[in-house]
């Protein structure tokens, strides 16, 4: 009897030294061949829109501290479409994905090679007119409400003088989405491909070429130089929310017609590693969780569009329009 239980606790030993044996061994073996012990952790560098980038600044320091393992970097983007910041250093690992002002953009960057996958709208923002009310009431007695033909019926009479407040369309998506409106608008279409730009010349240099007016920060220049700025400014509205004018009493924003939305769409580049690809869509996952589409209103921005309201408009057509203002607007 006493053999059989030296025998039990002997077997028991020896299991118990195999096991501590082999944990170290793994720890051992791993260090010497640089293998993981533990979950794989990753970090990746995502690229945002100046305009977006505070509620994204924010969500991803929620997200890193709540995955430990996965770590996101937001970097700015330097031009309305960052090529150099994909393309630059082949010694290094390109970022993971690209929260763009709107899908005709992304579609842009594919135009001249620079492809990206699964772009999905994160969040949304439409255009809206603003002008001091009774600039606008005196607007409207001559030439009727504030549309794309009223200003256009300003621009070309010969006896009064039009001035219209855009966002810059040679380096954001809100400046093109003017353009995209007023084109629709004189077309009366709802979607938009490059012939319709080229048809679309010469009422555009009628509308736009002497009578725009282009500050660097638009919403910015209506709060500070008053009505003096011009007749009337067509932006983003978060733009107007985010200086609040939408909340002044002297002051009217209403829905531009038609539409152009920007989207705001999350789109993954397919030249990063899969797991950095798989990371980007967990993090755009993270930016579609109730939590952080009810944070969008405090940046002025609206939720997710799921669908893309409003004109549609191809790469081909938005690139053409960029042109068309590099060459007519200064």
């Amino acid at each position: 009897m006493q053999s059989n239980k030296s025998l039990f606790f002997g077997i028991i030993a020896l299991a118990i030294i195999i096991v501590i044996g082999l944990f170290l061994a793994r720890f051992l073996v791993a260090d010497e061949l640089n293998l993981p012990t533990g979950p794989e952790k990753i970090s990746i560098r995502l690229v945002a829109a100046p305009s977006i980038k505070p509620w994204v600044d924010q969500a991803a320091q929620a997200f890193n501290q709540s995955n430990p393992n996965t770590q996101v970097e937001i970097i700015e983007a330097e031009d309305l479409i960052p090529q150099a910041q994909f393309r630059s250093n082949p010694q290094v690992a390109p970022p993971a994905a690209w929260l763009a002002e709107a899908t005709f953009v992304v579609e842009m960057a594919g135009g001249s090679g620079l492809q990206f996958n699964d772009a999905r709208s994160v969040a949304s923002t439409s255009l809206a007119w603003g002008a001091f009310k009774d600039k606008q009431e005196a607007f409207a007695q001559k030439y009727g409400p504030l549309s794309w033909t009223s200003v256009h019926t300003k621009a070309t009479a010969t006896d009064d003088f039009l001035t219209i407040v855009i966002a810059p369309p040679q380096n954001s998506a809100e400046g093109l989405a003017t353009l995209i409106s007023a084109t629709a608008a004189h077309l009366n279409k709802q979607s938009l491909a490059s012939a319709d730009v080229s048809q679309s010349d010469a009422w555009l240099n009628e509308t736009f070429a002497e009578n725009t007016r282009i500050p660097p920060l638009p919403a910015e220049a209506f709060a500070t130089q008053g009505r003096s700025l011009g007749d009337a400014g067509i932006l983003a509205l978060t733009s107007w929310r985010s200086i609040g004018l939408t909340n002044k009493a002297d002051f009217a924003v209403t829905p531009a017609q038609p539409n152009v939305t920007l989207d705001y769409p999350l789109a993954i580049f397919p030249q990063a590693a899969p797991p950095a690809q798989q990371a980007a869509a967990a993090f755009r996952d993270f930016l579609l969780a109730e939590s952080q589409q009810n944070a969008l209103a405090n940046f002025s921005f609206d939720r997710a569009s799921a669908t893309q309201a409003g004109v549609d408009v191809d790469g081909a057509a938005a690139l053409a329009l960029s042109r068309w203002a590099e060459r007519t607007l200064r």
